[in-house]
């Protein structure tokens, strides 16, 4: 299961918990009409819980059936005639819930869906150890996309596409084939640098703000042939703004980065997302994120 689905039943989860106390409080006011419609919602929001996690982990999970013994207590709240045996039955429902959660905690596993996009194939060389590295631990896909360059603004623009020169071994399929909105995974690697939009330079055929919305985390990577192709104006385009790590490829390359984001608002959190690829603080620090998702 997906960490963003789990994390939604989570949500529902509390939000049953707040129904409970209002169902509490309903009761004491004999409130037979919102009574009857609160628990009709709450049998509502723990079916959709256990229909998602069926659908993803298939029947016979303890989490349903947990969810089940939920939902029968809810139909003996409602025919319980006894306002001292309506309370029990609350407790008996905050329990359950608890145990619910737990459940989902302890038997459903998470499983991460990581994307490799891919404009300059060049740039895939430095992506492919992360792959790799990843590929046994999460769902890993990698998607390619053409590039556009303009050599000088007004003198028209010429498209680049480098798909083919990506290995079949790890079956590249285009972006347009995969829908980042309704999969929204949990970590995208990009690469550049690019020009900003009106510039003259190449630029990524979609929309990298697309890609920031609809992500749980962003890598950057940006690749340079020599490192003096470096410029101050490559650190602030939006792949190393709002991006949530940047993998410079040298030393050099990221005292330009440092120096440049510094001079931000919010320049000091900024610079620390900035690690040098193969260096030991680098290769420290990514391997605790990737402790802290899972993998």
């Amino acid at each position: 299961m997906r960490e963003y689905m789990k994390q939604q039943m989570r949500d529902m989860l509390a939000t049953l918990g707040r129904a409970e106390a209002i169902l509490d409080s309903r009761t004491k006011k004999r409130d037979t009409e919102d009574i009857a419609r609160l628990l009709e919602d709450m049998q509502a929001s723990a079916m959709a819980i256990g229909t998602a996690i069926e659908q993803e982990e298939g029947d016979g999970t303890q989490t349903v059936g947990l969810l089940e013994d939920y939902c029968e207590l809810l139909w003996q709240y409602m025919v319980e005639e006894d306002l001292k045996e309506r309370f029990c039955k609350g407790r008996q429902l905050a329990g359950k819930r608890g145990e619910i959660g737990s459940s989902l905690e302890n038997e459903i596993e998470v499983r991460m869906e990581i994307v490799f996009l891919v404009c300059r194939s060049q740039v895939w060389k430095q992506m492919e150890r992360f792959y790799n590295l990843m590929k046994d631990k999460a769902d890993c896909y990698v998607l390619t996309a053409s590039y556009k360059e303009e050599t000088a603004p007004g003198e028209g623009t010429v498209m680049h596409d480098e798909s083919e020169l990506i290995p079949e071994s790890v079956r590249p399929r285009g972006l347009g084939q995969y829908n980042i909105r309704e999969r929204k995974p949990d970590m995208v690697f990009t690469d550049g640098p690019y020009a900003q939009p009106g510039q003259a330079g190449i630029q990524p055929d979609y929309d990298f703000m697309e890609i920031r919305e609809n992500a749980g985390m962003v890598l950057y990577m940006p690749f340079y042939e020599e490192e003096e192709l470096a410029e101050e104006d490559h650190c602030r385009i939006p792949q190393a703004v709002y991006s949530d790590i940047i993998l410079v490829p040298s030393g050099k390359v990221s005292e330009l980065y440092v120096n440049a984001l510094s001079r931000l608002e919010n320049g000091r959190d900024m610079i620390k997302k900035i690690y040098v690829l193969g260096a030991p603080d680098g290769d420290r620090a990514l391997t605790d994120v990737w402790k802290k998702k899972g993998l």
